[in-house]
């Protein structure tokens, strides 16, 4: 017999999309009117002893005939009662930050956005049993309803879509090294920085997030004692100081992949200026590149590396610890830094992000800092390893 708080949850799933409308005033409105897609479906949820972190992408495809408004966001921790333990929200309601930190929410018929999730962070005590997100949606087909909608009240809406989210509790099995040495600052990590991408774009019709193998990626950067990243100007890719920096394997494995030739990008003014390459050199912008299969499904990106200094081979077997190349500044990039991603397969752009968690590494607060046996790094932290 099927547990009370199990039965709940698939009931609640197989609801899907749960529609709903202000009926006093459109009794008309259409049943797909608007979808709503997490992704992953059953995201996973980070925890340490700061709080538990939730990492997922939410695409909104405006399937009506209409031109639908984004006004609100409400996000909902319940328990097995299927009670909520606290409500948050994003709108229109006052604060510029509300609903325009998202980016566009005005959507055309058969328009798309990809949103990250607003409600990223949770306190480390709370207990989740599901998440109900509900969106809301104003009519702004013409302009007076636009003007119109500025003056409305969150309570009142046109349509609104209920969503059921059941996330899975995530617990490290493998804890790597920092590939790096020296003080480095996360520059992007499990956060909108650099898992969340594109925030409120208006995206083709039908596209969506189908994998994401950057969803728990960290762009590294090294840095001096004050927590500057380049001397001088920093407009020569020279001045980083992670330019040039040996790059290390974060776990022993087999090299899966590689990409050594592409040339490093130089700054052209102000701006990054990529190099004429042939269109299939680097297809993806991801440069120059080692990929390492640790075993287990679990495979380690290095990105951005110096052309030419790549000194390990496709099939090698590599220890931890071992240098296999240095950072350089190649592909999509708009300033040196060492892309580090941990995902499910060899081939970024099919694989989905895994999280990675490090260990014996300092993590600096101001002049003192603290030794981890093991934990997870995110954006704004500075680190280095104590290997």
């Amino acid at each position: 017999m099927l547990k009370p708080v199990t039965l709940i949850c698939m009931l609640l799933i197989t609801a899907g999309n749960i529609l709903h409308f202000d009926w006093r005033r459109h009794k008309n409105t259409p049943a797909d009117a608007a979808s709503v897609t997490m992704s992953p479906a059953n995201p996973l949820i980070e925890k340490d002893q700061s709080g538990q972190y939730l990492n997922f992408d939410i695409n909104i495809k405006n399937t009506s005939t209409h031109t639908l408004y984004l006004a609100n966001i409400e996000g909902s921790v319940m328990d097995a009662s299927v009670k909520p333990i606290f409500r948050q929200s994003v709108s229109v309601n006052g604060q510029a930050s509300g609903i325009r930190s998202v980016g566009n929410t005005l959507l055309k018929p058969g328009e798309s956005i990809d949103i990250f999730n607003p409600f990223y962070a949770l306190a480390p005590d709370v207990k989740i049993t599901f998440l109900q997100y509900e969106f809301f949606f104003d009519y702004a087909d013409s302009p007076q309803q636009r003007a119109s909608n500025k003056k409305r009240l969150p309570v009142d809406f046109d349509l609104s879509v209920k969503k059921i989210i059941v996330p899975r509790a995530f617990t490290p099995n493998n804890f790597f090294d920092l590939p790096l040495k020296g003080k480095v600052i996360v520059q992007d990590g499990h956060n909108p920085g650099q898992g969340g991408g594109p925030v409120g774009a208006v995206e083709p019709p039908l596209k969506s997030v189908v994998s994401k193998a950057n969803r728990y990626a960290f762009n590294l950067a090294s840095s001096d004692e004050n927590g500057n990243m380049y001397q001088g100007d920093p407009f020569k890719k020279e001045n980083w100081y992670v330019f040039g920096k040996p790059v290390y394997a974060p776990a022993g494995g087999t090299v899966a992949d590689l990409q050594s030739g592409v040339p490093d990008n130089e700054f052209k003014g102000k701006s990054a200026s990529l190099p004429r390459i042939p269109p299939d050199t680097d297809p993806f912008g991801m440069g120059n590149y080692v990929i390492i299969d640790h075993g287990n499904g679990q495979f380690s990106m290095l990105q951005h590396l110096e052309q030419g200094s790549i000194i390990v081979r496709i099939g090698e077997m590599v220890r931890p610890g071992q240098q296999v190349a240095r950072v350089g500044f190649s592909g999509n990039a708009t300033f040196p830094h060492l892309h580090y991603a941990v995902m499910s397969s060899q081939k970024a752009q099919s694989a989905e992000g895994i999280p990675s968690y490090f260990e014996n590494y300092k993590l600096y607060k101001g002049k003192s800092f603290a030794s981890i046996k093991q934990g997870r790094i995110d954006s704004g932290d500075i680190v280095a390893s104590e290997k």
